[in-house]
Parts: C-alpha cells; structure tokens; sequence
C-alpha cells in the first residue's frame, strides 16, 4: 500500500517538484542537457500575485467547482512537471530520481496509463478536528477498468469495488500508518479511487471522494469558497505548483492562546502563492499573507524579521557549514504593504552546489 501512495503521488508528479531539492545535493555537471524550449523563471517580488491566464482560470474553476468545503487548495502543472522537469532529472541518482523515471516508463508499459498525458490537478485538503481528509482530482487521463485493476496490480494492492451513483469507486486496503505532526494527522484507513469521466480521476479519502461525485452529479453543490477560488486566481499561472491556505477559526484561536509570541500568527487569514522549479532547478517560493489590518500586517512583518536574525545568530560565523544558513537567510524577503504580508525565499542552484560541494582532502604527510 505504501508503494501505491507513493505512485499516486507520482501520478500527479508532485515529487518531481520535491526531487528538484533532492537533485541539488548531486552538485555540478550532473544534471543532463534537455532542450525544453522554456527560459528559466526568477522570483519577482510579488511573484505570487501575478494574475492567471483567462483560459488557465477557466480551466482551473472548472475543477475547484467539484471539491468539498477545503482549508487548503493547490494547482499543480503536473504536464511541465512531467515533461519539462522529469527528464532533467533522469541521469541523476540521488534519492532514487532516476529509478522514478524509469518506473514512470515502466508503469505506462504495464498497465496503458501515460501519467505524461495528465496536464494538472487540484488538491483539497480540509482540517475536521485534528485529523484532515483530502483528495486529488487529476485532469488528462481516463482510465478504463481493466487499467485501474492493471495499475491496482502493478503496485500489489489490495483493492474492492463498490457502485455509488453510477460510479466505480475503488477502496485500496490501506495498512500504512497515518502520517502527523504534533496533535495533527491524515487520515489515510480509507483511501479510495474513482474515474469520474470527461479524462478526471479522484483519489483520496473515501467520504471526499464520494461528495466529489456527489457534487459532480449535482446532488450536492461545491464548498470551495469564492474567496479562496479568487485568491487562487491571483497567483501567477506559469508556476509549479500554486496554493491558497484558508487558517481555519479553530486554529487561529488555538494559536491566541499560546500566548504573545503566537499573537501575530493567530492574525494571519489567508496565505496564497506559488512554488516553481526554474529550468536550472533552482527552488521559489513566493508567498501573500492577508491579515485583518495594516497594524497586524506590521506586527506579523517584525516578527518574522525577528525571527529570520534568530536563526541568523544561532547558525552566524565562521564555520564554513553554518555559513550556508547564513546565505540561504539571505534568500528570505519580507515586507507588507496595508494589510499583507509578503514572504518570498530563493534557493539558487549555485547556493545548493556549494553546499554538496566536497573539500578537496588534506595533503598527505611525508613521512621522514
């Protein structure tokens, strides 16, 4: 079952954005030449608010329609990830990239699904108490029956079908243990895939999965807020992957009453922005944060200021290993403008390359 998760996360291609920070520890000349036909992206400072292309919005609301009430929707390129990024990372070996290459071509071979044809997908990640649902819908594929069960198969899980509404669910006998953080945690005991048609396939938590053909039958109407929608729509269209984060009440009034220092977090109500992947497989992340007023803005500001010189003094001096935390802080920007706050950190190739960089080893000593 942990392979399956592993390849549905792959279906979308999600890790290929993951595997550009892995691709980095394999320093220079490693990576193979690839004419992509794209020029390398650079962070701007407001990256993040770039307006999307009418066309992409459309395509994108389209999707955002089917989901659930969600604290968390994300876009994903998953057609540049596959097709653009993928093959850079081909020749490198590090954290087994080139073995994902190779599965990607096998899996295509056994079972006649091409992930390289899916061209995005949306994910919806909703908090209920402290454990959270989500799901994925990926846009690009239709998948018969016989290649589920051939996908089901390849990967050794245990699966059962079920009809709801027309609709072929399948529930993947899951055993792998949920995943947390502190008093968080996903559900992950009733993971179920469905092919909803018109080249759509959900995969996630059973109940999400059933209101997305609930919802798609119009037996029952999308959560997603215009809000978020909106908020989603303002990010910049070319990006890797791109994100609106709704902080849930329950969740901000926790953080209140943590005391002082959680005081400008608990401020915090929306955050939106992109992660992107240049062609050099340089990271970026540009980030947005609304809050109620100008004054939390400034507040929020100084204290993640504050917090960057913290770090900045416990990794600062000479040491040249703590001295890569002292460039990588360099990389951070924040600023605000009425009530947002912008968050934006770079993580150029040269950066990562110096700190795979190897020492050249001591002469040897002569013996007399």
């Amino acid at each position: 079952m942990r392979k399956f998760l592993s390849i549905a996360l792959g279906f979308n291609l999600i890790v290929a954005a993951v595997a550009g920070v892995n691709a980095q520890s394999t320093g220079q000349g490693r990576v193979p030449a690839v004419a992509t036909g794209t020029s390398k992206t650079t962070a701007a400072p407001n990256a993040a608010m770039a307006p999307a292309s009418p066309a992409s919005s459309a395509s994108t609301d389209e999707l955002m329609a089917l989901l659930p009430a969600s604290d968390l929707i994300a876009v994903v390129d998953v057609g540049r990830a596959s097709n653009e990024l993928l093959p850079k990372l081909a020749g490198i070996s590090i954290g087994g990239v080139d073995k994902l290459a190779k599965s990607v071509q096998d899996f295509t071979q056994k079972t006649g699904v091409d992930p390289s044809k899916i061209q995005n997908a949306v994910f919806s990640f909703s908090m209920d108490g402290p454990q959270g649902t989500g799901v994925i819908i990926i846009q690009g594929i239709d998948p018969d029956a016989k290649q589920i069960e051939a996908v089901m198969k390849e990967f050794g899980s245990e699966f059962k079908t079920a009809d709801y509404k027309g609709k072929t669910v399948y529930n993947v006998i899951s055993k792998v243990k949920a995943p947390s953080a502190g008093p968080l945690s996903l559900k992950t005991d009733e993971v179920a895939l469905a092919a909803l048609g018109q080249q759509r396939v959900a995969f996630g938590d059973m109940k999400v999965v059933k209101q997305l053909i609930d919802i798609q039958t119009g037996a029952a109407k999308g959560g997603v807020t215009a809000a978020m929608v909106g908020a989603l729509n303002e990010t910049r269209a070319s990006a890797l992957v791109r994100f609106a984060l709704n902080i849930p009440e329950a969740l901000r009034a926790e953080a209140a009453n943590q005391g002082d220092l959680f005081k400008s977090v608990a401020a915090i109500k929306m955050i939106l922005g992109t992660f992107d992947v240049a062609s050099d497989l340089s990271l970026s992340l540009d980030t947005i944060i609304r809050t109620p007023s100008q004054n939390d803005a400034t507040e929020l500001e100084n204290g993640l200021k504050g917090l960057v010189e913290l770090i900045r003094g416990i990794f600062g001096g000479g040491d040249p290993k703590t001295n890569f935390f002292a460039q990588l802080l360099d990389q951070v920007k924040v600023g605000s403008k009425s009530s947002e706050v912008s968050l934006s950190i770079t993580l150029p190739r040269a950066l990562m390359d110096q700190l795979t960089k190897k020492d050249a080893p001591a002469p040897a000593e002569k013996k007399e």
